[in-house]
């Protein structure tokens, strides 16, 4: 018989959109289904049914399974033992109204916001005669917050997420930072200014610096792709590629966040896998199918594709240096406070980061707020300009996107860093 794996999956999203105080969007969506995996070497084959019942799912893949898969589907019972409570409440009610109240008060050039609240609930099982019958739960709570300001005739917006566990770790403290941080953001936006094209020294805050790495490094060190010839890391191992003050772990059993699990979607026990230590290579992220043993990165954006090679929660972790006294450090560069829509080349390692706030460095200041740009360059030299790393960590949590691989998108990750230096990177201004 072929090597069988048998999954399934059961999702519960709910999704709360607020316009100022009024819910402009209500989704409540429950997804469900099974699959049964054959693998004959490098080929897979996935049958699934939207459906959790195992006589179902025999009877749709027995046909196309050599020998009697029977025996194996006596193992098999994915059971909602029970039914996932809804966590957006009417307190979501009221911590929009709070968050409504300040961002409006705050100044009177700021004229609405935007909050996106979401609830995701998966429950997974996943059966392999060698492992036998695996399952997990996974909980995450999460809010973007947008905020709007207008002066003249100009409009901008600057937006922030957070997530957590469930609604019960949600505080006051954190709700009022979200606003001031994106409320300070548009304002400063309404006052940007053209800037010239050219090198700079780059201090990347730590909400730019995630999707920077996510796209540089993550995809990059995914097993998959670097053991293609002429990719960026192809047989890089032990090489070093950065300073050493550079460590890059990816680590699903982070609580709380989009990418978090305790099992892949292949059953393989999550653990945090350090990809970069101290400006070298040290791992690449695996799955059963990889030449090299699975580190629990096998992941499916539902039940109906194969896994993939895939990231879950990829951060730098921090490093000693002082926030403020890298910026103090750099006599002339720009800040680049937040960034999104990044894209890469896979195999060249070559990227493209679109940066929606940023200010111009002048003598260890931020001075001028600057118009939108566009990093472009080449990954490995990135890393290889990376001169400092600060000790301000903090996670962007991906809430209305995901990542893309190969047709399955967006899945659920997050990405988190410090504030980092870059030495003379080319910034491209775009033409209003």
């Amino acid at each position: 018989m072929q090597n069988i794996h048998l999954f399934a999956e059961y999702k519960k999203t709910e999704l709360r959109v607020f316009d100022n105080l009024e819910k402009s969007e209500i989704k409540n969506l429950t997804e469900m289904g099974s699959a049964v995996r054959l693998n004959h070497g490098a080929h897979r084959q996935v049958i699934a049914i939207s459906d959790l019942n195992p006589d179902s799912l025999y009877s749709a893949s027995k046909h196309l399974v050599r020998g009697d898969p029977l025996p194996l589907f006596k193992h098999w019972e994915p059971k909602q033992e029970k039914a996932f409570e809804d966590d957006l409440t009417d307190e979501i009610d009221k911590w929009n109204h709070q968050m409504n109240h300040l961002a409006l008060h705050f100044s009177p050039e700021i004229i609405s916001t935007r909050a996106y609240w979401k609830s995701v609930k998966q429950h997974v099982w996943f059966f392999a005669t060698e492992v036998g019958l695996r399952e997990d739960i996974r909980p995450c709570f999460m809010l973007e917050l947008e905020v709007l300001a207008r002066q003249n005739k100009k409009t901008t917006k600057s937006s922030v997420t957070k997530s957590w566990i469930s609604p019960k770790y949600v505080n006051q403290a954190e709700l009022e930072k979200l606003v001031l941080y994106a409320a300070e953001s548009a304002l400063d936006k309404l006052h940007a200014k053209p800037f010239h094209s050219g090198a700079y020294s780059l201090v990347l805050g730590p909400l730019a610096a995630p999707g920077i790495f996510h796209e540089v490094v993550g995809h990059g060190l995914e097993a998959d792709i670097a053991a293609l010839t002429g990719a960026a890391f192809h047989n890089s191992k032990g090489e070093r590629i950065g300073s050493d003050k550079l460590t890059i772990v990816d680590d699903p059993t982070s609580l709380g966040l989009p990418g978090s699990y305790n099992i892949d979607d292949e059953g393989i026990t999550a653990k945090c896998t350090t990809l970069v230590e101290e400006g070298r290579i040290s791992n690449y992220l695996s799955h059963l199918h990889s030449k090299v043993q699975s580190n629990g990165h096998g992941r499916v954006i539902n039940y109906a594709h194969p896994p993939l090679v895939r990231m879950s929660n990829t951060f730098v972790l921090p490093g000693e240096d002082e926030p403020e006294e890298i910026i103090l450090e750099t006599k002339s560069g720009i800040y680049i406070k937040n960034a999104f829509n990044g894209d890469v080349n896979m195999i060249t390692g070559e990227f493209k980061i679109h940066v929606t706030e940023g200010y111009l460095i002048e003598n260890g200041k931020l001075t001028t707020p600057i118009t939108p740009s566009i990093l472009k360059g080449d990954g490995r030299k990135l890393l290889r300009s990376i001169d400092r790393v600060g000790n301000d960590f903090q996670i962007h949590a991906e809430v209305r996107g995901g990542c893309g691989k190969l047709g399955q998108s967006p899945l659920p990750v997050s990405a988190g860093s410090p504030t980092v230096r870059v030495l003379d990177w080319e910034v491209q201004a775009i033409e209003s």
